[in-house]
């Protein structure tokens, strides 16, 4: 028995306009794309026991499993492919789409290291002579001298850091829950996570929180 073709096209505009995300995953977790390959997924054509999807990499063909007995049985079956893709990918059912500003410790944080950069940008304008050279020469320990060779001596160091931070965070957090790569949201996390450091990881574990109480409380 094939699709009835009213029922087919609720089906696939449905999961065209509202599951995006989910077909992406089919492709990645059930045909091995990439993320970028897997990327702008629209169903083209189903049967019961295949979709066609269309992304960014051309037309694939994914297999419904087990097959549909019907159209009534899209809804669940769909929705158990999509569960199956998440643990596959190692993909979390709490989806974060939001960035929030840093707080408290984290202010200080980024203050902290953005005042850092700011010494290492311009510690060639430190010289003998200037205004500059002068007053921390009278007010840092060590002088202008030990200045400079303290900025210069921790500046590898302090990227290394903060880079790993910075993958870290899409490692273990952003790509898990929900936040793909080169998107607008995930640039706002890396970003802020190179300069807040690990006050942003605790936040952003703040809003997976929430999320949780939120799906656990609309259980009951």
């Amino acid at each position: 028995m094939a699709l009835n073709e009213a029922h087919k096209a609720r089906i696939v505009g449905h999961m065209n306009k509202d599951h995006g995300k989910e077909l992406t995953h089919y492709l990645r977790a059930f045909n091995g794309l990439s993320s970028s390959a897997a990327r702008n997924a629209q169903i083209t054509e189903m049967t019961l026991d295949t979709m066609t999807i269309q992304s960014a990499s051309g037309s694939h063909t994914v297999a419904i499993t087990p097959p549909l007995g019907s159209a009534a049985d899209a809804r669940v079956r769909l929705v158990e492919m999509s569960q199956r893709a998440q643990q596959k990918l190692g993909l979390s059912d709490i989806q974060i789409s939001a960035f929030t500003r840093p707080e408290g410790a984290g202010i200080i944080s980024c203050l902290g290291v953005s005042l850092y950069f700011v010494c290492a940008a311009t510690i060639a304008l430190v010289q003998p002579g200037t205004a500059v050279w002068d007053v921390l020469d009278t007010a840092f320990p060590y002088g202008a001298s030990g200045y400079k060779w303290l900025v210069k001596a921790i500046f590898v160091p302090v990227l290394i850091i903060h880079v790993t931070e910075a993958w870290w965070m899409s490692k273990t957090r952003l790509a898990k829950h929900g936040i793909e790569a080169g998107s607008a949201l995930w640039l706002l996390w890396v970003a802020n996570t190179f300069v807040e450091g690990y006050p942003a990881m605790m936040r952003f574990d703040g809003l997976v929180e929430v999320e949780k109480k939120k799906k656990e409380s609309a259980k009951h």
